[in-house]
């Protein structure tokens, strides 16, 4: 059977009403989630606490284009309130939600492609459709 490689690179923002594909070179999507152990003399049980999400990305800096990614996220960052975002998985289907936006940040070196590396809280929940 031949391998399958799967890349990570199919993010939509919507920012201002307006979708945003982002040109990625990776986009993760991280779950984390404690499990708490409870102790007791007779007995002992774990009780796993809500799952918090991050969704990091590494974008290319596009300032200055019609449809910026970079600029629209400063906007979105200053207003404060949270996106939605659709990730495509690999094989099919999405995983959606909103994020908290952040501001990007802007340069880098000079003999190299620009990047930003963005670290976006998930505000709520994460649905998966297959």
């Amino acid at each position: 059977m031949p391998a399958v490689v799967q890349t990570g690179r199919s993010l939509t923002l919507e920012i201002n009403s307006v979708d945003v594909s982002v040109q990625t070179a990776e986009v993760t999507l991280t779950p984390s989630q404690t499990v708490d152990q409870y102790i007791t003399l007779s007995s002992s049980a774990a009780k796993a606490q809500p799952v918090t999400w991050a969704l990091t990305v590494r974008a290319f800096q596009d300032w200055g284009e019609a449809t910026s990614f970079a600029e629209a996220m400063v906007t979105a960052a200053a207003a404060g309130t949270s996106i939605p975002f659709e990730l495509a998985l690999s094989g099919g289907g999405t995983a959606t939600g909103d994020i908290v936006p952040t501001y990007p940040n802007v340069g880098g070196a000079a003999d190299a492609a620009l990047e930003m590396d963005l670290e976006f809280q998930v505000d709520g929940d994460v649905t998966f459709t297959f």
